[in-house]
């Protein structure tokens, strides 16, 4: 903190973060950050797919990927795989 413009900037978001609290202004913060970085993601996916469709060694990869994706199996508390809907029942 040698230099005054780190202080000063410094400062200025202390100010900052004191008005967000006094103002309850958190939450709406977070939710339009994490509304951004999802459209972020999606646009960012769309992008990628369609650089990968003109491309051709990217329709090479994308024939080559299965459409079967790999399944996540539901746990038990002991992290053992439940075998029916029965067991998740009678865990509720």
């Amino acid at each position: 903190l040698r230099n005054p413009v780190y202080f000063l900037f410094l400062i200025l978001l202390g100010i900052g973060a004191y008005v967000t609290y006094t103002l309850n202004l958190w939450g709406p913060m977070y939710q339009m950050a994490n509304a951004a970085s999802q459209q972020a993601l999606e646009e960012g996916k769309k992008r990628l797919r369609e650089f990968l469709e003109a491309s051709d060694t990217g329709r090479q990869a994308m024939a080559m990927s299965s459409d079967e994706g790999i399944r996540m199996q539901k746990l038990n508390s002991q992290g053992k795989a439940s075998g029916s809907r029965e067991d998740e029942d009678e865990e509720i």
